[in-house]
């Protein structure tokens, strides 16, 4: 209680982990599959602290934690499933120190009970919305042990703490994240349950978005989003607004959107180095799918096509 509210007073220490995947330290698995992309939420989350907060990232597929050096205030810990054992070492021995342990993503949303035997307080679902109460909360030594976000938006997300990152320890380095969740509802996928209580698709405005962007250095964009062609309006205005901005990016959409009329016609399109898509079996009214999942010998000339002209 005492160092709750002594953070009210003065910046408080903050430690933010990415737990490693076991692989992930092992000698016999390649390092560089779990040093792609630098941990984006984490620094989304940074962003909400106040500017005399000491705040670390420690992303343990590319750097080792000091733990035993390491008494912050608060620490948070955003584990997966195959970093949860990891993840459950690391909240126990922080709480046997007095730190005060907050988890959240996709797997404690999952198993919010079992993520709750070793944090002091858990977050479900998307946690921009609920991390500002969270933090005000735990300034005022009153944190609740459980947050769960209902108002989904991106609207004012502070700018995210790239600086925070070392960007040599990444193979892609620019990678951003400008929507969150997608419009379809396919059966196999998390979106539905991670979402639960609230929209599960939104994007951040365009001007936010470019302005991102913008920010970040050289040529190369990888966008992370699930669908960054899920919203057709916003991504024509985002394409248009990286026009002249010499770009080239990655991204995943559906194959339908890829296939749509123009989709590649803006000139800020044509920047597209590569687009993943994935299929699922559903009716061809709505997929341009066989029934069963794999891409029908009609749509396939036009995918190739797709693919070509937007070079």
């Amino acid at each position: 209680m005492l160092s709750h509210l002594l953070s009210n007073i003065r910046g408080m220490r903050v430690t933010m982990v990415l737990p490693a995947l076991t692989e992930a330290t092992s000698p016999l698995f390649r390092p560089v599959k779990y040093a792609l992309f630098p941990p984006l939420g984490l620094a989304t989350l940074a962003g909400y602290l106040r500017d005399d907060d000491e705040v670390r990232i420690w992303d343990e597929h590319v750097q080792r934690l000091r733990l035993d050096d390491d008494r912050p205030d608060l620490a948070v810990i955003q584990p997966y499933i195959t970093s949860a054992r990891r993840a459950y070492e690391l909240a126990d021995a922080y709480r046997s120190r007095g730190v005060h342990v907050v988890m959240g993503g996709l797997h404690v949303t999952s198993l919010p009970d079992e993520a709750a035997a070793h944090a002091d307080t858990v977050i479900t679902g998307p946690g921009e919305d609920v991390w500002p109460e969270f933090l005000a909360d735990f300034r005022r030594g009153r944190p609740r042990p459980r947050y769960h976000s209902t108002q989904r938006t991106l609207t004012g997300l502070p700018p995210i703490r790239r600086d925070l990152i070392d960007r040599r320890r990444y193979l892609v380095p620019n990678s951003i994240v400008v929507s969150r969740g997608c419009p379809h509802h396919c059966d196999f996928c998390y979106k539905d349950a991670f979402f639960a209580g609230g929209r599960s698709f939104y994007t951040q405005t365009v001007d936010a978005a470019l302005a991102e962007i913008d920010r970040l250095p050289g040529r190369h964009l990888y966008f992370l989003d699930d669908h960054l062609l899920g919203n057709r309006r916003f991504t024509e205005a985002l394409f248009a607004g990286m026009a002249g901005m010499r770009r080239l990016w990655q991204a995943a959409g559906t194959v339908d959107s890829v296939l749509a009329p123009d989709c590649w016609s803006r000139r800020s399109a044509r920047g597209c180095a590569a687009c993943s898509s994935a299929s699922r079996p559903s009716t061809a009214a709505t997929w341009p799918c066989s029934a069963s999942g794999r891409t029908s010998a009609a749509t396939t000339p036009r995918w190739s096509a797709a693919c070509t002209t937007r070079a």
